[in-house]
């Protein structure tokens, strides 16, 4: 990402949001929780299926805080 896309993941310029990032990145959030739930992901010839509870999510800046949230309520 570094170089590639500039200012432009969280707004159009340095400084400047996208309107929608709250939105942008509880989608995201949601997403990943749902990723680990779904996806084949941990597959071999032992093992062929998703994680299920066998998954770690590192939170670690404020575009995935709601992992922890949205964890908590379910």
């Amino acid at each position: 990402v570094w170089g590639k896309t500039g200012t432009k993941l969280y707004g159009p310029a340095a400084g400047d949001d996208y309107q929608d990032n709250q939105l942008r990145f509880s989608i995201f959030c949601q997403a990943a929780l749902e990723a680990a739930r779904v996806l084949n992901l941990k597959s071999n010839k032992y093992f062929s299926g998703p994680y299920g509870e066998d998954v770690i999510f590192v939170a670690n800046d404020w575009h995935t805080a709601l992992i922890s949230c949205y964890m908590k309520s379910t």
